[in-house]
């Protein structure tokens, strides 16, 4: 009988395979870009929620996204976000800068494997996710796979809490800090990025509720996750949603100008008078700061052109400097902007702010002219504000964690960057097309609101 059954499973399996390429090829383009978009957009899907399972999913989420993307615009680049998007020539000019910054280094071979895994790990995200943003359900369906990934990894961190290991992994906790199953507290910082995005659940809930009603219940549906963000203590991931929350707040309230410094002395006091880890007295013995000298004096060494990329470790050993709190091995200053500093010098630095707070200006520019106001229906330019924060926590993040091309950590920030492009970008062609919209709406000409967006 099992003979039988594979004898004819090929039988069956083969004309089925044979119609629809058949239907495949005899369809027209923009059908085949539609296809393609709807595969891209659940890959993208899929490997935001399994980001942080493992490096096998990191490897191989954006290869498969990039073959998805690559179809669309071979059939569809006319009716593209990209095509429409104004700014694409910031991405010319910045990536343009990279790759200089990598041939003329102090040694161009380190640069190359520093900077090549992340071609398609983090510099051809944008170009996934802002596709991936097409309408109000694409939008809430990106804010659903943010939040099943901080409950997912915010569950294992409770688990870790409980037992001393993480479930996935079976890492023990890290000097007292909670690690997930990305197996340093660093995970602090990744769930800093996807928490911003997923506190879109708020805009989601039914307004049937006041406003601060549904911001608990969200909380207490991210519970798990903001248990991991609190417990890994990293504190650039606090920093980080802190000035997230602050952006949320000012869009979506307009508060008088005198309101905005109630957020700044919370921080303050904090600073002065809150736990240990977050006090001045604390960051004034940081090691970092040992760190940023050293840059200084690398900085003053070739302050014009830079050492090239990823160079900070080989030119603080060339010019004979050696730290004394933190490990020679070291290869980033721990600021993303004293890097580029080291590694492109004061031409590159200019070139990469450019591109790292354009991108949030021309965001916060349309999003703030036109998200909805208290009380008003909230559409896609409320859900993009939610994207723009994640972004901004990224920048913020920057000012003293990580190295610029930490793959994971690049990764989900290029994702929210390419997310709030899209839904900019698209916001005012599907102005009033909500729940009620299909899944993949036709491939179209951009209708002559998008016109107005540039």
């Amino acid at each position: 009988m099992g003979s039988h059954m594979f004898n004819i499973c090929p039988r069956i399996t083969v004309p089925r395979v044979a119609a629809a390429l058949r239907v495949f090829r005899a369809a027209p383009d923009p059908q085949k870009a539609e296809w393609a978009r709807t595969v891209l957009f659940w890959l993208f899907w899929l490997s935001a929620i399994t980001f942080s399972m493992g490096q096998a999913f990191r490897e191989a989420g954006p290869i498969l996204c990039l073959a998805a993307l690559f179809a669309y615009h071979y059939w569809g680049y006319r009716q593209s976000t990209l095509r429409r998007f104004p700014l694409k020539w910031l991405f010319v000019v910045f990536y343009g800068l990279i790759c200089v910054k990598t041939a003329l280094s102090l040694d161009p071979r380190q640069s190359l494997v520093y900077v090549l895994p992340n071609v398609w790990k983090g510099f051809a995200l944008p170009f996934v996710a802002m596709e991936c943003a097409r309408d109000m359900r694409d939008m809430r369906r990106l804010v659903c796979a943010f939040a099943l990934a901080a409950i997912f990894q915010g569950l294992d961190g409770v688990y870790q809490h409980i037992t001393g290991h993480d479930l996935i992994k079976g890492t023990a906790i890290m000097y007292g800090r909670l690690t997930g199953s990305m197996s340093t507290y660093r995970v602090g910082d990744y769930m800093a990025l996807i928490l911003v995005p997923a506190f879109g659940l708020w805009a989601m809930l039914p307004r049937t509720r006041s406003a601060w009603c549904r911001a608990a219940a969200v909380v207490l549906l991210l519970s798990p996750g903001i248990y991991l963000w609190i417990f890994a203590q990293a504190r650039s991931g606090y920093l980080g949603v802190a000035a997230a929350l602050f952006l949320l707040w000012y869009l979506f309230t307009r508060p008088k100008p005198v309101y905005l410094l109630v957020p700044v002395g919370i921080g303050i006091l904090a600073m002065l008078f809150g736990p240990k880890r977050i006090t001045l007295e604390t960051a004034m013995r940081d090691g970092r700061i040992e760190l940023w000298d050293i840059a200084w004096q690398v900085i003053q060494a070739r302050p014009l052109t830079g050492w090239g990329m990823g160079m900070f470790g080989p030119a603080f050993k060339a010019l004979g400097l050696q730290p004394v709190i933190n490990s020679s091995s070291i290869q980033h200053p721990h600021s993303v902007y004293i890097q580029f500093l080291v590694d492109t010098g004061v031409a590159g630095f200019v070139i990469a702010m450019v591109f790292l707070f354009g991108m949030l200006a021309w965001g916060l520019r349309r999003i703030h002219r036109n998200v909805p106001r208290p009380g008003a229906t909230y559409d896609m330019w409320t859900m993009a504000a939610f994207f723009l924060a994640g972004w901004l926590c990224y920048l913020v993040e920057a000012l003293f964690a990580h190295d610029f091309l930490r793959t994971w950590w690049m990764a989900v920030s290029m994702g929210h960057l390419g997310v709030m492009i899209g839904a900019v970008v698209n916001a005012a062609t599907n102005a009033g097309n909500n729940a009620a919209s299909p899944l993949a709406s036709p491939v179209g000409a951009p209708s002559r609101e998008t016109r107005n967006l540039s």
